[in-house]
């Protein structure tokens, strides 16, 4: 184990990674120019002190064996020269005392002529670290999706302010904003790792422009679609000046944040860090964990009312080319139904105020994510089951429930459709009861549909 020292302890990424250090059983230092002692895990070392100070650098050092940097002066106007004479004194500290190890988390390194100065200041601290006697390990993210982030507050901000979001062109330029739990993996795992001097990209598994973003976070957070309105330009003194008014961050780190959306930040796949074990974390979970969202239950067993609407065909297919056509529901692989029909009812939700004209899902479905107008509730590869949530207003609450079966015979198997539907009262019942008839016709033909496309994929079936 190692002994690490987190420099900007008080951020919001900082406060995780301290307790995150801990917990893999690292000894900690937190330093920050103030400091709650009492909001740390215990056996952590509290120093309150100025980056700037060389002498209580050389203190805080040590002994110690790692320092993570995570020092960003983003509330003034001359953040760039203050973060380099920053680094530029970590660095030496670090050189004298003998640290095995600096990280530093950055953000990407755009290419053009014309780079922000919030990313051409990162860019400068990372370089000075490398050119620094001790090895320094540069990691740079985008965005990184956690609670506490200026970022994301933005992200907030722009998909709650209005039914519109503004569109200017480089609303279109992308990214791949990563999950705050995967940032934490990646800082703890340097502190056992050999010394390295070089620059890594931390990046999530999608890439999204940033019109996707704001789409993305209005359907987590529950919101109707965002109508975009195109815009030529958006200045970027009023802009900064208004959001900063809104959502009570310092003018100057807002300015620099909507100067940086004017790049495209997708790293290099070469450069991209390895997921962590079990796979990255999907956008929709990160944003739902920042938002402390917590995934939707499944379906009670009993309930006043209750309505279950099973069915169940024999497929021609193996449970493999089934379960895939099951998992690659929604988005623009469709439900397989009558053409339109999703998007009419998501029309009407959305004139009732609901999320009903969102469209998309991630690539590999888990829970907490969407899937259009539903949410993923739980995913079995070993049952080869998947359970959907409806997010749709409703005088009540319904699941879908869509699972693979072993067949009797080689190469067919039987696919098992559930709706589950409980209604809010008599309201919810006649509602059941008035929509039935379609709702027979959508899912039977929904179901006829998942399994002939099942029938239809590569591979062996059986002789019909």
């Amino acid at each position: 184990m190692s002994t690490c020292l987190v420099i900007g302890a008080g951020g919001y990424i900082g406060k995780p990674l301290v307790a995150a250090l801990r917990a893999a059983g690292h000894e900690v230092r937190a330093m920050a120019r103030s400091l709650d002692p009492a909001h740390l895990p215990l056996d952590v070392i509290p120093i309150r002190a100025d980056a700037r100070d060389p002498m209580a650098l050389s203190a805080a050092m040590a002994g110690v064996d790692v320092v993570y940097h995570l020092v960003h002066s983003m509330d003034s106007t001359d953040f760039a020269d203050t973060d380099t004479v920053i680094a530029d004194t970590v660095a030496e500290a670090a050189a004298a005392v003998g640290i095995r190890q600096l990280v530093y988390l950055g953000g990407p390194r755009p290419t053009g002529p014309e780079v922000s100065p919030h990313l051409g200041s990162r860019a400068d601290v990372g370089d000075a670290f490398l050119a620094a006697p001790t090895p320094a390990l540069v990691l740079q993210a985008s965005m990184v999706i956690g609670a506490g982030s200026a970022s994301l507050d933005l992200l907030s901000h722009a998909a709650r302010f209005a039914p519109v979001v503004l569109r200017p062109p480089w609303m279109g330029n992308r990214s791949r904003p990563i999950a705050l739990a995967d940032v934490l993996f990646h800082l703890v795992d340097a502190a056992d790792r050999e010394p390295v001097n070089l620059v890594v990209d931390l990046a999530g598994p999608e890439t999204l422009t940033y019109l996707e973003l704001v789409q993305r976070y209005a359907r987590i957070a529950g919101l109707p679609w965002r109508l975009p309105v195109p815009v030529l330009v958006v200045p970027t003194g009023p802009a900064a000046a208004a959001a900063a008014a809104l959502s009570d961050l310092p003018r100057p780190l807002v300015r620099a944040l909507l100067e940086s959306l004017r790049h495209d930040l997708v790293p290099d796949p070469a450069n991209v860090a390895p997921a962590p074990p079990g796979g990255a974390t999907g956008l929709d979970r990160a944003l739902r964990d920042a938002l402390g969202l917590p995934v939707p239950v499944g379906p009670p067993t009993t309930a006043p009312g209750i309505r279950v609407d099973r069915r169940e065909l024999r497929v021609h297919a193996t449970e493999p080319a089934l379960w895939r056509v099951i998992t690659d529901i929604g988005g623009r692989g469709g439900w397989h139904t009558v053409p339109g029909a999703w998007t009419l009812r998501g029309a009407l939700d959305h004139l009732l105020g609901g999320i009903g004209l969102h469209r998309g899902r991630p690539a590999e479905l888990a829970p907490g994510d969407a899937v259009d107008s539903w949410t993923v509730v739980s995913r079995d590869d070993a049952d080869r089951s998947l359970l959907l949530r409806a997010d749709m207003r409703l005088p009540g609450r319904a699941w879908l429930r869509l699972r693979a079966i072993a067949g009797t015979a080689p190469g067919e198997c039987r696919f098992e459709q559930t709706v589950t539907f409980v209604p809010d009262g008599l309201p919810g019942t006649l509602y059941w009861l008035a929509q039935k008839p379609a709702h027979d016709v959508v899912f039977g033909m929904m179901a006829r549909g998942i399994a002939n496309a099942a029938e239809r994929a590569p591979g062996p079936v059986a002789a019909r």
